[in-house]
């Protein structure tokens, strides 16, 4: 009888089996962003994959929470970081961690030349202020007032926004970027002058110019720097009293929306937040008589009329007894709840209270979808004005633009050991933006036209304008003169914010792998 040859041993499997789809869905499985960012680097498969496919970034961002970091506390910029308390033994020293310098000001060195974080009114609203500091006098006469002002400028390192008040006008300055980077990053400037228009000028990074387009109506009465960029559109709550103002950067069409009826408040008192629900819709969030109220903006059927519909409430009093020891039905206890942020359906909250000597703050985050509450973070509390939560991008290096073909996978785009991503640079943008501005500025470009003419509209018939104008130069001139090593000015310390600011996340994201 013959003998039988023994079967053939099973073909080993190796990641080259598995097809696109599979590796997505797995991707799909993984918990957050930083943990998709860690596997896309394991090999350059895995990394083509991601890079290769929107749709798969697309679900990814649907059935994950947004990749918030950490919150940044005003006025000093200290960090809560916003992941379980289990991972704080990796970084005791986080929440401590002076990541833009602020208690390194120069104010008074008599040596001191560029710009620096002003003391003791560190920040607003977001934006670092700036003041300008030199062994020489550095401040600037305006013809008008008889009177001599000094520089400041307002940069949000965050939202990569900076404010300039030239006296007479305003810049205001926003970067659109493109998260499927089907389109170059852009920066929107506004050329603003208060009776109630502003020309808005374009700079792409694709052309390195200027585009101007024509003016528009802008009025907003609430604080400029409160404005958000959500989907290419900006938005300004409480722009004009009871009234959201809104502007399309595409179009340059600026319109109001009026703010729900409940939530109408006098124009220093508003507390909503403004977001958006996971499928897209604009969603405000407020606290109205001790209960959590959202709303979002809705069209009715076969019509353009949108109208605020009531989505969910949630009474405070549950929440606060679960998460903290104190009770809102207590005399002796002080407790403040605020709405922090609203982002892609999730409501960031914070709970501050005191009972007896014991005083603590923590930060929840609420789904509205599911109505599911989590604890972010818990410590003692700090006298903190304000609460900006840092979202993280999706990495650039994990994007592929239209015109690129899978580029190879080198040492380069690998996560380093601080925990930067790809091949992302600290510069942005902005700054190539306002080196563009300084040049035309010298040569009396297109956009320096545009100043000019705001300058003048702005100004009394009988004003001399000729030296104002030479004002409003010298003030903006300060703004983006360049020292001659390229250090000290305020293009080189937007730069020197950026790339704290990825040192931040590459800390955070080191630890919480």
């Amino acid at each position: 009888m013959a003998s039988q040859l023994p079967p053939s041993p099973p073909t080993p499997t190796t990641i080259s089996c598995l097809g696109d789809d599979l590796l997505c869905e797995i991707f799909l499985r993984l918990p957050a962003l930083p943990s998709l960012v860690r596997a896309a680097f394991a090999c350059r498969a895995f990394r083509c994959v991601i890079r290769s496919s929107p749709a798969f970034r697309r679900s990814f961002r649907a059935l994950h929470a947004p990749p918030l970091l950490t919150f940044f506390l005003e006025p000093d910029f200290e960090v809560a970081p916003a992941f379980p308390c289990r991972w704080r033994s990796c970084d005791p020293y986080l929440d401590e961690a002076d990541f833009f310098d602020v208690y390194l000001s120069r104010h008074g060195d008599a040596n001191a030349t560029g710009w620096e974080i002003q003391y003791p009114a560190r920040s607003c609203h977001g934006y670092f202020i700036l003041d300008k500091v030199s062994r020489s006098n550095n401040t600037y006469y305006n013809p008008l007032t008889h009177v001599s002002g000094s520089t400041s400028a307002y940069y949000n390192p965050l939202s990569q926004a900076l404010y300039l008040d030239l006296g007479y006008i305003d810049l205001h300055f926003y970067t659109l970027s493109s998260e499927d980077s089907q389109a170059p990053p852009r920066v929107v400037c506004f050329i603003y002058v208060c009776e109630g228009w502003a020309c808005p000028a374009v700079f792409s990074s694709d052309t390195m110019e200027w585009q101007i387009f024509p003016r528009i109506w802008l009025h907003m009465l609430g604080d400029a720097m409160t404005g958000r960029v959500m989907r290419g559109l900006i938005w300004w709550p409480n722009g004009m009293f009871d009234q959201i103002g809104v502007l399309d950067t595409a179009t340059f069409h600026f319109s109001l929306i009026d703010v729900p009826k409940p939530l109408m408040t006098e124009r220093d008192d508003v507390t909503y937040k403004l977001g958006e629900t996971k499928d897209g819709k604009l969603c405000l969030v407020d606290i109205k008589d001790d209960k959590l109220v959202s709303y979002f903006l809705t069209a009715d059927d076969d019509s353009v009329i949108k109208r605020w519909m009531l989505y969910k409430e949630f009474p405070l009093h549950p929440i606060v007894k679960n998460f903290t020891v104190c009770s809102m039905d207590e005399e002796e206890c002080h407790v403040r709840v605020q709405v922090v942020a609203v982002i892609d359906g999730f409501v960031y909250l914070s709970i501050m209270c005191c009972k007896d000597t014991h005083c603590c703050e923590l930060y929840l985050s609420l789904c509205l979808e599911t109505s599911e509450m989590s604890e972010l973070f818990k410590d003692a509390y700090r006298d903190n004005l304000q609460v900006h939560p840092y979202v993280m991008a999706w990495p650039p290096s994990l994007l592929q633009s239209k015109e690129e073909s899978e580029t190879e996978f080198t040492g380069e785009d690998s996560v380093a050991d601080d925990g930067s991503v790809g091949t992302e640079k600290a510069s942005s943008v902005l700054v190539a933006a306002l080196d563009s501005l300084r040049e035309d500025l010298m040569d009396d470009g297109g956009i320096t036209k545009e100043i000019y003419a705001a300058v003048d509209a702005s100004l009394h018939p009988d004003a001399d304008r000729d030296d104002i104008n030479k004002y409003v130069v010298a003030k903006l001139d300060a703004f983006l003169r360049t020292n001659e090593d390229g250090d000290g000015s305020l293009l080189s310390k937007i730069t020197s914010f950026d790339a704290q600011l990825i040192t931040a996340r590459g800390r955070i994201l080191r630890i919480s792998a």
